[in-house]
């Protein structure tokens, strides 16, 4: 089997033969640098798998602008067992894009990347700004708006989305849900750590 991102024949080492479950060889694998840090979105302190840094970010925008699609699961791989034992009777909720952006890649990457878990799911946000969120400055993040298109929402919820930057997204997503009838975590594949210089 060759590794989904560079194309090397995994399973060419000890580690990779006897122990390595996963899509990518050992070698792209290890630049995927596990999320140490913790963070704080209101009240919430989300569940971030990885630093989001360039071979992320390559990954990602393979994935979600050019439509590789066979990169779908390389995100969650690691983690799918348990993330899917952690939030089993939770449902995911999506984090929006802008009609523009899905319109354009044709297919919800949030949906493809977290349908590996097996969980429910619900597309129930839209953004109420239209700007793209890389194209703002930190400022500028803190006025994006979220509605709730569905307010009938389980009792327990996982807000997903593919990279935390300001938290400005999932921080407007939290205010439109009553905290008193829900409870509320946090996952995302990537959080931004500082200055990356990714763009």
């Amino acid at each position: 089997m060759r590794c989904l991102w560079c194309g090397k024949e995994k399973g060419t080492s000890p580690g990779e033969i006897f122990w390595e479950d996963d899509l990518l060889c050992s070698g792209c694998r290890r630049q995927w640098i596990r999320w140490k840090e913790v963070r704080r979105i209101h009240t919430v302190v989300p569940e971030i798998l990885y630093r989001y840094n360039h071979m992320g970010s390559a990954c990602l925008r393979q994935f979600k602008e050019t439509g590789d699609e066979a990169l779908k699961d390389v995100f969650l791989y690691r983690d799918r067992n348990r993330l899917k034992r952690k939030y089993h009777g939770w449902t995911l909720l999506l984090m929006p894009s802008t009609p523009e952006k899905f319109q354009q890649r044709g297919f919800s990457h949030l949906e493809e990347m977290y349908g590996s878990l097996g969980l429910p799911m619900r597309d129930c946000f839209e953004k109420t700004a239209e700007a793209e969120q890389k194209l703002l400055d930190y400022t500028e993040r803190q006025s994006i708006g979220i509605r709730l298109k569905d307010a009938a929402l389980p009792e327990r919820v996982v807000l997903v989305d593919d990279v935390i930057t300001t938290g400005a997204t999932l921080r407007s997503a939290l205010s439109c849900i009553d905290r008193k009838k829900h409870r509320v975590r946090i996952l995302s594949v990537f959080g931004v750590s500082g200055d990356t210089g990714i763009p």
